[in-house]
């Protein structure tokens, strides 16, 4: 199982590319329930490096790596490791970012649900998560 988003947003490419990525404590729904920490969500980076962390920081200031950057060619492209504490393994995420008319379509596809059992149950409800987060990505946008 693969699951695979896209959307368009009225931004040119790199600011598209930078909304998602360095500013995306900005849009990213943690007080709605997409964050490690729960109630101690407080804030959330990706950075934009190869071996870059994608990282939750908690009101108490303990940090959960959510992931890790292993490809980065800004402003196209973003590919990162998921990992839940929870699965077998990590899943893999790349987010793409290409011109489409006077705006940026970004596509999501979040991969390796056959790392275990676990991991491939909790794919089914990723595919409704990413059409949120992506939902409050375009609202930023």
């Amino acid at each position: 199982m693969t699951v695979r988003k896209s959307v368009t947003v009225k931004r040119p490419l790199a600011d598209a590319f930078s909304l998602f990525t360095e500013q995306i404590g900005s849009w990213w729904p943690l007080k709605e329930g997409f964050s490690f920490g729960g109630e101690r969500a407080k804030e959330i980076y990706l950075e934009t490096r190869q071996g870059g962390r994608f990282y939750e920081r908690f009101t108490d200031g303990e940090e959960y790596v959510v992931g890790h950057v292993t490809a980065c060619e800004p402003p196209r492209r973003i590919v990162f490791t998921w990992e839940d504490p929870d699965w077998e393994g990590p899943t893999e995420v790349e987010i793409r970012f290409a011109v489409e008319g006077n705006g940026t379509r970004v596509e999501v596809e979040h991969r390796g649900w056959e790392v275990g059992p676990k991991a491939t149950a909790a794919g089914k409800s990723y595919d409704g998560g990413w059409d949120f987060v992506l939902g409050k990505y375009t609202a930023a946008a």
